[in-house]
């Protein structure tokens, strides 16, 4: 009997085996767990024959011993293996939160600073150039060997955003906020080619919302374009059926923001286009002209323009953003926001987006840019018409502030909010748009 314990002992124990047990429920339990009661019931079993004196001394020694050895070597192997799992656990939750980049690309980190958990975004993460975003409002960001630069906050985000040269190869980004300095590790690579240019204009919050929702995809690929540089045949075909909605409403006039950027020129020609194959006038915005407003600039300029209507400055029945400009700035102030998207907010597919983008960068506002970078990574990109989506957001009286404040009116929430609006909701309030003038829009 005590031979056979040692055996499975020496067995259960021994390197190679791939299934060392354990007693807290593994694979390996049902292999330690009965040599354990073994154990236990030799111990017992020994000690009665020692009382009743049935076996010599010697033969007494020799059980007790293995039988002890056999529940201490079954004591320790399982309390080897939980701290082993234990060891590997937290391993794999630091590998997710701390997910290794390749040189030359988009970087994602967290840093403790100031007591917790700060998100800390750069963008493209090559030679020269870089936007660097940070989840805490009085940040600072340079390298090691130069003074930190104070950042910003900008329309669509709620980071820091702050511009930093990084030199080629390897260097390190040191970040202040709330008190405390971190540093952090950048490899910029060599030989890389300039960052987008996008990003150092208004729209590059924008552009590095892109590269942030790639990210959680798990894409780690060089930043080599922004969303501002061209108009996607998806968005012209929706512009154009926003239009032709309403001409079905029997709208006459329209009013039109854009910008000078390579989508806002492209865009205004498509809304133009389609207004005058509908017989709709296009014209600029004001405060006399009651009439639908359209807008397809970027997020500050969209901001604007919501918070113009909002204030009275300009009059607009309803305003009609352009598909991209699904950005918290943009939706808080009161103007009647509507917006056309291939997508549904609220379902799971871009709620897991949302929780990631959270997860990764505590605090930051999802978006329809950074969503549509997530669905592209994943191949999720939506195949279905547009549908126009109505904003509403509940306001709170007392005169607070916009919920990334920036404005007027709005009730302030904290950022690390896992939604698309907190207080407020995006719902669908029309058929499928017609993407083309001979389509039926109940299809």
């Amino acid at each position: 009997m005590t031979g056979s314990i040692g055996n499975q002992v020496t067995a259960a124990l021994s390197p190679g085996r791939g299934h060392l047990a354990a007693l807290d429920g593994s694979p390996a339990g049902g292999t330690l767990i009965p040599i354990a009661v073994a154990s236990v019931i030799g111990l017992v079993a020994v000690a009665a024959l020692a009382r009743w004196r049935l076996l010599p001394r010697r033969p007494l020694v020799v059980s007790c011993t293995v039988f002890s050895l056999a529940l201490v070597l079954v004591t320790v192997a399982a309390l080897g293996t939980r701290g082993d799992r234990g060891t590997a656990d937290t391993a794999d939750g630091a590998q997710a939160a701390q997910v290794q980049s390749r040189p030359g690309t988009p970087l994602l980190r967290t840093l403790p600073l100031g007591g917790k958990q700060v998100g800390v975004l750069v963008v493209p993460g090559r030679p020269g150039g870089n936007l660097v975003a940070v989840g805490a409002d009085d940040a600072q960001a340079g390298t090691a060997t130069g003074e930190l630069r104070r950042g910003d906050r900008r329309p669509g985000s709620s980071q820091t955003w702050i511009p930093v040269d990084l030199p080629e190869g390897r260097s390190t980004l040191r970040i202040s906020a709330g008190g405390s300095t971190g540093e952090l590790p950048v490899d910029t690579g060599r030989d890389a080619p300039a960052a987008p240019a996008a990003l150092a204009t208004a729209d590059g919050p924008e552009c590095a919302a892109a590269a942030a929702g790639a990210l959680v995809a798990g894409e780690q690929a060089p930043l080599t374009a922004c969303p501002s540089d061209r108009l996607t045949e998806d968005d012209a075909a929706t512009l154009s059926a926003t239009v032709r909605f309403l001409a079905g409403r029997g709208t006459r006039s329209v009013g039109l923001v854009s910008d000078d950027s390579a989508r806002g020129r492209a865009a205004a020609a498509a809304v133009r286009s389609a207004a005058g194959q509908e017989g709709i006038e296009v014209t600029r915005p004001g405060p006399a002209a009651s009439q639908p407003l359209l807008v397809t600039t970027g997020w500050p300029g969209a901001t604007e323009a919501a918070l113009a209507v909002e204030a009275g400055k300009t009059r607009a029945e309803g305003v009609y953003l352009a598909p991209w400009l699904l950005a918290r700035s943009v939706l808080t102030p009161s103007a009647g926001q509507l917006i056309p998207l291939r997508y549904a907010p609220r379902r799971a597919e871009a709620m897991a987006y949302v929780k990631a983008l959270t997860a990764r960068m505590p605090g930051e506002y999802p978006s329809g840019t950074g969503y549509r970078a997530w669905q592209r990574v994943r191949d999720e990109e939506p195949r279905t018409p547009p549908r126009l989506y109505a904003v509403a957001v509940a306001y709170v009286p007392g005169g607070m502030t916009a919920a990334d404040g920036e404005g007027q009116g709005g009730h302030h929430h904290a950022g690390g909010d896992a939604e698309w609006l907190p207080s407020g909701m995006i719902a669908p309030i029309s058929a499928p748009l017609r993407e083309r003038k001979n389509d039926d829009p109940g299809a």
